[in-house]
């Protein structure tokens, strides 16, 4: 069989990560099989075949996508900001962002449903690298919050950044049902919780005005 134009291939590829995203995202790894795939597709299986070589290495192309857009959302403005209270407060705006991003709006909580097997050993590693790596990111700028007297965490720093990242995807996996203002609600109270138990009382003072409902968070 000749090869496919490039053009060709990059269509069918697109079409592939696409309807794959969004029937993980909603069923999991266990819930869709290749069929569903290449019928959601509208492509044969042989299609599916010539880029992947199975289900598990596409769920982990579809994974990694997931990966980015949070990256994208949450860490990296977080990562952009000198100021560790200006990126925290940048991590909620981030999360209020992901939450209302079209791409993952279909549901993502079948990015949680993935069994422990001999299988799936691939997806549940790569899903705890991204995890202890993101939370090293948020420990590291709570840790510089402390250095800098704008927080007082004192034993709990490993602890509040593990949580934070729990709170985050507890949030993110029922979100095709959450409206707007459920959102926006949700990532303030978030952000109070955080600066009422451990935040200064100069840095409460400071940031309140942008902790409130109806207030912007930087980006």
């Amino acid at each position: 069989m000749p090869r496919k134009p490039a053009h060709e291939q990059f269509d069918t590829l697109s079409a592939l990560q696409d309807r794959a995203f969004e029937l993980f995202g909603r069923y999991g790894y266990e819930g869709v099989s290749i069929g569903d795939i290449s019928k959601a597709a509208r492509l044969s299986k042989g299609a599916l075949y010539w880029h992947f070589a199975g289900k598990e290495e596409l769920f982990l192309e579809c994974l990694r996508r997931l990966h980015a857009i949070f990256t994208e959302h949450v860490i990296e403005p977080m990562r952009a900001q000198n100021d560790s209270m200006m990126a925290i407060l940048a991590m909620f705006s981030g999360l209020e962002k992901l939450l209302r991003d079209p791409r993952v709006q279909n549901g993502v909580a079948g990015y949680w449903l993935v069994p422990s097997t001999p299988e799936t050993q691939r997806l549940v590693a790569e899903q705890r690298a991204f995890e202890v790596a993101s939370q090293a990111t948020i420990r590291d700028v709570l840790a510089a919050g402390s250095r800098q007297g704008h927080f007082d965490l004192g034993e709990d720093l490993e602890d509040m950044s593990q949580a934070i990242i729990s709170l985050m995807e507890a949030a993110i996996l029922p979100l095709r049902h959450q409206e707007p203002d459920e959102v926006h609600s949700m990532t303030r109270v978030l952000a109070r919780t955080l600066f009422r138990a451990y935040a200064t009382p100069e840095a409460l003072r400071t940031f309140a005005p942008l902790l409130q409902k109806g207030a912007a968070l930087p980006a």
